[in-house]
């Protein structure tokens, strides 16, 4: 064989370049990282969390603690945590189809496709399956957080105040049919997009994507996702 590349080749590898000598030390940590492609999208999970957490504190709980001295301090743990994984589904979710867009843009300011694309976009490129998975893990802990909803007991301490009132005030009857069917869309359309995320998160898997043509992996990937936003977006004014 003429060189090393050319037995890598033969032998089925596809051989890459990675220093000297001096990267040695490097190369022999390789196989003892840890989840390494995962720092990157973790580490934009969580300040998304920590942002949307801090904004939902200082809104629901900080202010009105300070301006009508309503003690939200209850809400931490389970309704402040419920309210932040939807809206970091939804941001993750947009930067897994974002860089797709930017990179098109670069390719049509450069006038070729065959151009390499800078670093900090390609290491975005590469992110975007564990981007997406992230993103459908927050939108399992908003259903499941929202099922837990009803068994807190701040739950059961309103519904027996609401009670009281209603007999207090000699209501028979409180049925409202415009929010009867706000809350209905709003669970069939948060289950509907929860569904269409599933089915994203399942087809970005190697077993599953591989066994899809690109036309099948578009169809699925693109239309599914406008299918997921307009289903989620359609929920939030309620």
């Amino acid at each position: 064989f003429e060189n090393r590349d050319d037995l890598a080749h033969r032998l089925g590898f596809s051989p890459v370049d990675l220093g000297g000598l001096c990267a040695s030390r490097h190369i022999e940590e390789v196989p003892l990282l840890i989840f390494p492609s995962w720092e990157g999208p973790i580490l934009v999970a969580s300040l998304l969390f920590l942002f949307f957490y801090g904004y939902n504190f200082i809104r629901n709980v900080l202010l009105p603690y300070f301006d009508p001295g309503e003690n939200n301090f209850y809400q931490l743990p389970l309704v402040m945590v419920n309210q932040t994984v939807p809206a970091v589904a939804l941001v993750t979710l947009a930067l897994v189809y974002l860089p797709g867009l930017v990179a098109a843009a670069v390719q049509l300011v450069r006038g070729t496709k065959y151009q390499r694309f800078p670093n900090w976009l390609d290491r975005w490129l590469c992110r975007r399956k564990q981007l997406g998975l992230l993103s459908f893990l927050c939108a399992l802990l908003h259903a499941v957080y929202s099922m837990c909803l009803t068994l807190r007991s701040a739950a059961r301490y309103a519904l027996l105040t609401a009670a009281y009132r209603q007999v207090k005030a000699g209501v028979e009857n409180t049925w409202v049919e415009q929010q009867v069917w706000r809350s209905d869309l709003y669970l069939s359309c948060g289950i509907l997009g929860f569904g269409v995320l599933f089915l994203l998160s399942v087809t970005s898997l190697p077993s599953v994507g591989n066994s899809l043509n690109w036309r099948e992996f578009t169809l699925v990937q693109v239309s599914r996702s406008y299918v997921y936003i307009i289903s989620v977006l359609s929920v939030l004014p309620l």
